[in-house]
């Protein structure tokens, strides 16, 4: 009698297993059906408030009567992540359309060239090319390329990274030479225009094989890491051309140096790559999690989690997952409730909309689309399409296997026991 109860409530157990575990798939599924909404009706109240359907473009003050091209880079990546979330496939429609209104910020003399920072005459007043910002631009495109295969997107990433390294320095009376400048005609080289072009580099290697791009991946981001990395393992902002250093920190330049060594790991499974990727990860999120993370732009910090999110991708070290969901989560809830403004559903930072640079709260909003996209589930497709290149497996065991797994065994366990003792 005592053994059957044994296998009874042994049996209870296993059930009470799976029942948790399905308890906490629900819990998950709901969580990212959640900010699928919340993701879809930001996007649309940013939609309903500055859009311009006619041209595809966006109201803007800073950089004329349309929003500057660092806004719309961020606009574009936010609908690119919106599309990558499970079931909205459907945004994808839309990327023709922005991707032909990139145009109005082309120089007209020269299309083929890196777009400036303002839409250019004849209806705007056009405005300096800044080699970030063009890459921005080109990281969207890749996720375009590959969420779609359209090769449009691609040919055009690619023309715009033969442009970015165009700013290479070849100056060897600046201190630490090298680097690629922050925009035509400044001598400041900035963690911001170098990280993002190590990381547009590796993408676009990975996608055609193509060697050239792996090497000025590395030599972009080694030339990062030897000038303007801390003592503590973050990246200050820029140096300038007489070599001083701006120190500041910035979330984004964490990111996307992280990531952009990730990648490059992944192609070239050289551990110094994962090992600086993970102590950037690390450093970063322990610097961020103690408030600091607030302090950041959102729109550095939607480029700072996006990016970690590869790091974590590639890595898959608990230990950084855990610190990246914490802060993440802990920052979009904070996000929402404070920052956001529940008439219009766009993201003010607390502040009257009618106030504010239109620019601005269009980043923002664009900014919080990306996040929630991600916890909605929507991932970066890693770019391993060329021939030749083979993606490391990963074994990944869902939780729901795993708990199967280990009820079975408790059942099995309780036969066995209850044989032994029939034995006896």
């Amino acid at each position: 009698m005592v053994s059957k109860l044994t296998l009874a409530a042994l049996l209870a157990v296993a059930l009470i297993i799976l029942g948790i575990v399905n308890l906490s798939d629900a819990s998950a599924l709901s969580l990212k059906e959640l900010y699928a909404k919340r993701a879809v009706a930001t996007f649309n109240a940013l939609q309903s408030h500055y859009y311009i359907s006619n041209l595809h473009l966006y109201k803007g003050s800073t950089c004329g009567r349309y929003s500057c091209l660092w806004t719309y880079s961020q606009i574009l990546s936010a609908l690119t992540y919106l599309s990558l979330i499970p079931g909205l496939s459907n945004f994808t429609s839309l990327f023709n359309q922005y991707y032909m209104s990139l145009s109005y910020y082309s120089n007209p003399l020269n299309p083929s060239s890196g777009y400036e920072s303002a839409v250019t005459p004849p209806i705007g007043p056009g405005g300096d090319t800044y080699y970030d910002d063009n890459e921005w631009v080109t990281l969207a495109l890749i996720r375009m390329y590959l969420v779609t295969n359209n090769t449009r997107y691609l040919k055009r990433a690619e023309e715009l990274f033969n442009f970015i390294v165009s700013g290479w320095s070849t100056n060897e009376s600046l201190k630490c030479p090298g680097g690629i400048y922050w925009r035509v005609g400044d001598l400041s080289r900035n963690t911001c225009s170098n990280s993002p072009a190590a990381e547009v580099a590796v993408e676009l290697y990975m996608v055609t094989g193509n060697p050239s791009y792996l090497k000025w991946a590395i030599r972009i981001l080694n030339w990062v890491n030897e000038c303007l990395r801390s003592p503590g393992g973050l990246y200050y902002d820029h140096i300038n051309p007489d070599g001083t250093i701006d120190e500041t920190i910035w979330s984004y330049n964490q990111g996307t140096t992280a990531a952009a060594a990730a990648l490059i790991y992944e192609a070239t499974h050289n551990e110094s790559y994962l090992i600086l990727a993970e102590e950037t990860a690390y450093a970063s999120l322990s610097y961020f999690s103690q408030g600091a993370i607030y302090s950041q732009p959102p729109e550095f910090n939607a480029i700072y989690f996006r990016s970690l999110e590869k790091v974590i991708e590639v890595s898959g070290n608990s230990t950084l997952s855990k610190m990246y969901w914490n802060l993440l989560l802990t920052y979009i809830n904070n996000t929402w409730v404070t920052y956001r403004d529940p008439e219009t559903g766009l993201i003010t930072m607390g502040q009257p909309l009618s106030s504010i640079n239109p620019d601005d709260v269009e980043i923002w909003t664009a900014a919080m689309v990306q996040l929630y996209s991600i916890i909605a589930g929507s991932r970066q497709p890693i770019a391993f399409k060329a021939v030749g290149i083979i993606k490391p497996a990963r074994t990944q065991w869902p939780t729901l296997v795993i708990a199967i797994t280990a009820a079975a065994v408790v059942v099995v366990i309780a036969y066995a026991v209850l044989r032994v003792k029939r034995n006896d």
